[in-house]
């Protein structure tokens, strides 16, 4: 055999060579210096087809491969572990510096990717050969894997309808407050009355179609507000003997509201007294969840409810009230809505609330005004208790060259 053939059969088993970085079985944690040479290297921009770097987003689940990085290599030893704030409102949550023998493995997680470099170009067969390889090895270290995910905290997500009713009756209060006022109808000469009185007609009618639409959304919604707020409450402070028995807190949590407030600090933590029911704020908050019974039932009561007199001569009516008829109905739709009302009631039961919070011990009140304000806070599933976990912002980045998983030209 000739020298240039040999030569070229030597060149041909380094191309067909395996990148390192697919021996996933040896990778090894990063020593201290090594991690510091990492971060401190020279950045020069790799050309070679596929790049080194992969943003994962649909191959790998956030969970598994931090469970699985943690059982083998221990706690986080990336360099962005160092800088990030020790709560959940990071742009990167934890990251690993490995080794697969002298090549460098830098895998980091942030909210729903996983980004994973290499100090060696891949091909997207061989990004894919990774990913694959990284789910295949689960398997090996199965036990330490589940042990890892069994002392992890689990928390669901849920929505708190507290700041979602609480947010649309605050647009519905301002936008009664800011509403026009009333147009007055005309009084002048019969020629010039036509055309103004279709301007006042125009202006009347907005007003009322908006004014008392928003006062009835809200004066059905603010009821569901406080109670959505006091199930807060008693989702976040109920004692465990009650908690952890069912028929004990479902009487709980379905007493009538009188009831429930009095349970209060009865069966819940953190309370330092007694809901005061001899306050102005608590009989105006009763008389508004009267009003709500009243209206949820579908109640008709004419007389509590009459808007005026009219008096019949067989099929003539005989109106007790002289004036513009046209004005009247409108005059009437506001006594029906009753702005004022609606606005001194929502305010009312603002107060209630905040008469509520008060009760609380300064510590519990501080933490709690934490989690009602959070439109998505989370529930512990085993401890059973709801706190604050995610920031209220959402954010991720993006590098307009990065490549994702499923980008690659590959079959799965």
């Amino acid at each position: 055999m000739t020298i240039a053939r040999k030569s070229h059969q030597r060149k041909k088993r380094q191309a067909v060579k395996e990148p390192a970085c697919l021996n996933i079985g040896e990778w090894r944690a990063a020593t201290r210096q090594e991690v510091v040479e990492w971060v401190t290297r020279d950045r020069k921009p790799k050309k070679k087809k596929g790049g080194a770097i992969l943003a994962v987003r649909s191959r790998l689940r956030p969970v598994d491969i931090y469970c699985y990085l943690k059982a083998r290599f221990g706690e986080p030893n990336g360099f962005q572990n160092f800088l990030r704030k020790d709560d959940s409102d990071n742009w990167i949550h934890w990251d690993y510096s490995l080794k697969a023998g002298e090549t460098d493995v830098y895998i980091l997680g942030m909210s729903r990717e996983i980004h994973i470099m290499v100090g060696e170009a891949l091909t997207h067969q061989q990004w894919r050969d990774l990913i694959v390889g990284i789910r295949t090895d689960y398997a090996r270290i199965g036990p330490q894997k589940s042990t890892v995910l069994q002392s992890l905290e689990k928390f669901v997500v849920f929505q708190n309808k507290f700041v979602s009713i609480a947010g649309l009756c605050a647009d519905l209060h301002a936008a009664i407050i800011d509403a026009p006022a009333k147009t007055a109808f005309p009084k002048r000469s019969q020629a010039s009355r036509l055309k103004t009185l279709e301007k006042a007609m125009q202006g009347v009618s907005t007003r009322a179609n908006d004014l008392f639409g928003n006062c009835l959304k809200l004066h059905l919604l603010m009821p569901v507000m406080a109670e959505a707020f006091i199930n807060m409450v008693i989702l976040m402070f109920t004692r465990d003997e009650i908690r952890n028995a069912p028929e004990a807190y479902q009487a709980f949590i379905r007493a009538k509201i009188p009831d429930r407030l009095a349970l209060l600090s009865q069966h819940c933590d953190g309370f330092a007294r007694d809901i005061d029911k001899s306050t102005n704020a608590y009989g105006h908050f009763m008389r508004v969840i009267d009003k709500r019974n009243f209206a949820l039932h579908g109640n008709v009561d004419p007389i509590r409810e009459q808007i005026e007199v009219v008096y019949f001569d067989g099929r003539r009516p005989l109106f007790n009230t002289p004036g513009n008829h046209v004005e009247r109905f409108f005059e009437h739709l506001e006594a029906i809505h009753r702005p004022e009302e609606v606005v001194s009631d929502y305010e009312a039961v603002h107060a209630f609330l905040w008469e509520i919070t008060e009760c609380l011990k300064p510590r519990t009140q501080a933490f709690f005004k934490q989690v009602i304000g959070d439109a998505y806070p989370g529930f512990e599933v085993h401890k059973k208790r709801a706190t604050r976990i995610l920031p209220d912002h959402v954010m991720m980045g993006m590098l307009p060259s990065m490549l994702y998983d499923d980008d690659l030209d590959v079959k799965w």
